[in-house]
């Protein structure tokens, strides 16, 4: 097969990234968007997408409109919701890891100890957990919702910076939370985890759900969102608190 070399491949998430970032980027006043800035935000969420290829602007238009659907049909994982997450946890963990005092030799002479002693060990890592928050008699977005993870009874630390724990739900996400806990390394090669999700807003009852996965030890830390392997909790239908019916 000849090759054309007038024929160019685009990996349109780039475009479509860069423009998700200035929307978002507009509205966060803590952030100084220089260049630098903007690359470093972009890179971090291309790099946790899969690439999507095209070759004409009606390519862009096809593959773009995947990302305006219906938030009740299963759509998947990079719909434009899970996409307006993805940049703003982009965005806190540039914005961390700049703000961030540099590890000095003696914490990184710690941390290549540990690993050396642990090598044997298996990681663990978690599924991609997402829910959504709704009132039960409207089944409208509950906003303002702290939600919390908890894995056998201890608050989850999360894999990196960006996520947080408890979440907060908002307009943005249309009541959308999620979460990707920090791996952990165990001697045993399977493992059964207790999942508590707690729902917390001053004018609903306090709500809880429980699930239990297994988990099968890895030999290396997973930091992306694998698409192949989302948890979709239920979603949660709080009910009005008594003193505000």
């Amino acid at each position: 097969m000849r090759y054309n070399k007038n024929m160019k491949l685009k990996n349109y998430q780039e475009d479509f990234v860069l423009h998700i970032l200035d929307i978002v980027l507009k509205d966060r006043t803590d952030i100084k968007a220089r260049e630098s800035f903007i690359h470093d935000a972009a890179a971090y969420a291309l790099n946790r997408i899969p690439a999507k290829y095209i070759m004409s602007e009606r390519g862009f238009t096809r593959l773009a409109s995947d990302h305006w659907i219906d938030l009740e049909n299963d759509s998947g994982l990079f719909n434009l919701v899970e996409l307006l997450l993805l940049v703003n946890r982009a965005i806190d963990v540039v914005k961390n890891r700049r703000e961030s005092v540099q590890r000095t030799a003696v914490e990184q002479d710690h941390k290549e100890e540990t690993i050396n002693t642990e090598a044997m060990l298996y990681w663990h890592n978690f599924q991609y957990l997402i829910g959504r928050v709704v009132d039960r008699s409207t089944m409208k977005p509950v906003y303002g919702t702290a939600v919390t993870l908890y894995i056998d009874g201890k608050k989850s630390k999360p894999v990196d910076s960006g996520w947080q724990n408890p979440y907060y739900t908002n307009p943005a996400t249309k009541g959308l939370y999620s979460f990707l806990p920090k791996p952990v390394k165990l001697k045993a090669e399977t493992k059964k985890f207790n999942l508590r999700v707690t729902f917390e807003h001053k004018e609903y009852e306090k709500y809880s759900l429980e699930k239990m996965i297994y988990t099968k030890g890895d030999f290396e830390v997973h930091t992306y969102i694998n698409s192949d392997d989302i948890l979709n909790l239920e979603t949660a239908c709080l009910r009005l608190s008594v003193d505000k019916k």
